[in-house]
């Protein structure tokens, strides 16, 4: 049975959740803290013009917990 284009995109917005949730997972320690890879990551969005705000939201930090990091 064809899937539909809607069923599609959820399907490949489910794949990139998926995605995200193992980048978090290698960017945090299990008690919230961001790893060396972590850093890295932080470095590398920022670099690539992403707002400090952005790049919280995606690892689950609030902005200020990224200062030290710059």
């Amino acid at each position: 049975m064809a899937t539909s284009p809607i069923q599609q995109q959820i399907q490949q917005l489910e794949a990139k959740a998926a995605t995200l949730d193992s980048i978090v997972a290698v960017a945090k320690t299990p008690g919230g803290r961001l790893t060396e890879d972590g850093k890295n990551l932080v470095f590398i969005l920022r670099r690539a013009g992403m707002s400090k705000s952005d790049v919280a939201k995606v690892l689950h930090v609030t902005p200020a917990a990224l200062t030290k990091y710059e």
